[in-house]
Parts: C-alpha cells; sequence; structure tokens
C-alpha cells in the first residue's frame, strides 16, 4: 500500500509529498519531467525500487508544483521556486538534512540545490541527469532546436499517447510491451495536462547549471546507463569532470527510467553510497521481475488499488484483462458493478482516513480517489447521513 499523501505549503501554493521507512538517513527524491506519487505505487516495478530504498532510509517523495498530487497552478516557475517546495517539504517532515537523488530533469534541481544548500544536504545522486537540454558547441549532445520543437508538437497532439510519445526513447527495452507502454501512458496524464506538460518541457529546455557545478562540494554519485538513448553518457562525465568529490558509475542498459531494466543495479549502487553495503542479487530476485500483465486476482488488485484515481479501462489492465472481460469477471466475482463497488470502498476508506488522520475534508477526497469535492461531499452525505466535516467534527467531540 502507498504511503499517506499530506501537502507542505509555500506561499499558498500545496506541494504533494509522502514519507515512507524509517531508516537512519532522510533521502528525497526529486522526480523527472512530470510525476504522480500515488501513481507511482500502483506499477510494481516502480513501487518494488521505492520500497527498496525505504528500507535503508526514510525516504521523501513529492509532486513538483504543477504536477501530479500538487496545485495545478501555472506550470512556469523559477528553478528557485522549485528549490523553495523542496525547503517547505522538509520543514513539514522534519527533515534538517538529506542526501538527494534527482532523476533526469530532477537531476538539475537537485544539483542545484546541493550547490545552493549546502547546509541542507549530505550527499547528491543523480540518474540519467543533464546539465543543459540546448545545444552548443561545448555541450554538443542536448537536442537541437528543430528537435525539442518536434517534442513540442509531439506533446501538444499526442499527450499521454503511449504509442505516439516517443516513449521508445526512454524506456526501449519495454518497446514491445504495450500493456506498459499504456499504463504509463496513463501515467503521464495524471501526472500533468498538456499545456502544463508541454510548458515544463520548455522549461527545461532552458534549464541550464553548466556554471555552478563546481559549486557542489558535497559526496556525488553520477548514475548513467551507458546506452542511454534519451541522455547521452557524455553528459554523465561532462557533470562528473565539473563537481570535485564525484564518482561516476557507468550501468549497463539503454533505459533512461531507472526503474526499468536493469533496476537492480541501481538499487545497489545507491544502497553502497549510502550504507557501505550492497545488497546481494539472490536475496532480492523476487523483487525485481519483470512486470506482467496476466490475469491476476480480481479482488487483490481492486482492494490494493481502488483509492486511485483510474479510469475502468485502467483497472482492468491492471487485472490482465479486456474492459468487457473485466466486467464480466468483476460482476461474477463481487455480484456488483464495478463503478459501484469502487465507490463504496472509497467512501469506507475516506470514513477510515476522517477517523484516523488529521486530514481535511479536500485532503481525504483526492487521498480516498474522488477527483471532485462536491461530488465527494454529496456522496459521503447519502451514504453516512452527514458530510464529512459534520462527522469529522461528531468523532472529534464524542
Amino acid at each position: 500500500m502507498k504511503p499517506t499523501t499530506k501537502y507542505a505549503k509555500n506561499n499558498n501554493i500545496n506541494i504533494a509529498y509522502q514519507v515512507i521507512g524509517q531508516g537512519p538517513v532522510d533521502l528525497v527524491f526529486v522526480p523527472g519531467w512530470v510525476s504522480n506519487i500515488d501513481m507511482m505505487w500502483i506499477d510494481s516495478k516502480l513501487s518494488n525500487f521505492l520500497t527498496h530504498l525505504s528500507k535503508f532510509s526514510r525516504l521523501i517523495l513529492f509532486d513538483k508544483r504543477g504536477t501530479g498530487l500538487s496545485d495545478r497552478v501555472n506550470p512556469l516557475c523559477t528553478l528557485n521556486e522549485r528549490m523553495e517546495d523542496i525547503l517547505s517539504v522538509m520543514r513539514v517532515s522534519g527533515s534538517k538534512k538529506a542526501i538527494f537523488f534527482g532523476h533526469s530533469e530532477g537531476g538539475t534541481i537537485a544539483s542545484l540545490f546541493a550547490a545552493t544548500y549546502p547546509e541542507r544536504t549530505i550527499s547528491l545522486i543523480t540518474f540519467g541527469a543533464f546539465a543543459k537540454r540546448k545545444y552548443s558547441k561545448d555541450y554538443p549532445w542536448a537536442p537541437k532546436p528543430k528537435e525539442r520543437q518536434v517534442f513540442y508538437d509531439t506533446i501538444e497532439k499526442e499527450w499521454g499517447n503511449g504509442q505516439k510519445m516517443g516513449l521508445e526513447y526512454i524506456m526501449p527495452s519495454m518497446e514491445n510491451d504495450t500493456y506498459y507502454y499504456n499504463w504509463f501512458a496513463s501515467y503521464l496524464r495524471s501526472a500533468a495536462s498538456p499545456r502544463a506538460a508541454l510548458a515544463l518541457a520548455k522549461m527545461n529546455t532552458e534549464s541550464d547549471i553548466t556554471e555552478i557545478l563546481n559549486k557542489i562540494n558535497v559526496p556525488t554519485l553520477i548514475l548513467h546507463r551507458k546506452n542511454d538513448i534519451d541522455v547521452n553518457v557524455e553528459e554523465a562525465k561532462y557533470i562528473t569532470f565539473r563537481i570535485p568529490n564525484s564518482k561516476l558509475v557507468e550501468l549497463s542498459g539503454i533505459d533512461h527510467c531507472f526503474w526499468v531494466g536493469d533496476s537492480f543495479s541501481v538499487i545497489q549502487e545507491i544502497e553502497m553510497f549510502i550504507t557501505g553495503k550492497r545488497t546481494i542479487r539472490e536475496t532480492q530476485k523476487n523483487c525485481y521481475t519483470k512486470t506482467t500483465y496476466t490475469k491476476t486476482d480480481i479482488e487483490k488488485i481492486m482492494l490494493d488499488n481502488f483509492q486511485y484515481n483510474l479510469k475502468l479501462e485502467e483497472f482492468a489492465k491492471l487485472c490482465g484483462r479486456s474492459l468487457s472481460v473485466f466486467k464480466r469477471d468483476f460482476n461474477s466475482h463481487f455480484n456488483i458493478t464495478p463503478y459501484k463497488w469502487i465507490k463504496i470502498k472509497r467512501l469506507e476508506y475516506a470514513k477510515k482516513l476522517l477517523i484516523e488522520n488529521d486530514l481535511n475534508v479536500s485532503q481525504v477526497c483526492y487521498e480516498s480517489g474522488f477527483i471532485n469535492n462536491s461530488h465527494f461531499i454529496k456522496s459521503f452525505k447519502e451514504k453516512f447521513k452527514l458530510p464529512p466535516h459534520q462527522f469529522k467534527s461528531k468523532i472529534k467531540n464524542n
């Protein structure tokens, strides 16, 4: 099960975050381009990776403003605002100092944070990071303007289409797995709107940390796959050369996303860097098997995932079925339609959250899988005879 989503405030902007694990050191994960910290826990590949990190750290996850569960404000913002968002999450989660793990564009932000706030940074880890995303003679690996324009056009015309978004560049080992492409497409849609995704892509293009790399004075681990198609390994070498006290580990593989391909080798390097110990592959082999989408236990899948804001088609894919077969099997198993069952379970879960947590009504609404606050309040009142805020007050007074 995913950890509870909470919110930090930065000048009235709500930043969604989660904390999992009780390790001796805080590890802040700075995601790439777009993210959704709830949806991360649906995919076995990504959730297994994060769970392993939480075994030797207190893992802190968050969605950047304009993405995922954070406020969908104007996505145009500065890197300084991004860093302020991180500080707000650290403050409310009680983290005074942390290791930062940045993926792709998140590596850019994590690097800038390490240079700007060394007193809050223990060490830095990046995976698939780049120093800038605009071609120049001294940085020839970055995309040229025409290449970026093609990418922008694709976002505008094909956002969330797993077969059109160029996913073969960021996870080529999964290119023939249609189900996984479709899941990742739903992840992208849940992480940002087309307008937000485009604005963030343009912001990434303008990001440039080449001048601050030599100001990073904390121990730094640079992880990069040798044949990464999206970000050339030469970019990792460029970064390593300019950061004092840094180490580059070139990993085998072609994927830009760390949780696909040989993700275990990534875990090993991170664990070794943080703890000085390296998990033996054989002891964890069951945690990193390829995600399969064969027919699975409907009841288990639904109980594990009902609180996520997914479409029925996406629930069907998680259960390894076509939509029509899913509906038939569901009705046969539960003797109720999927829509009614999901609504009941979400309301029961919302009731539990109101009783056991100090979340406000809006937070409970989104945490339990609803996306419309007024619809949630109406549905809750119909089932429990009181609107959620009155229900919560009654519980407190008893």
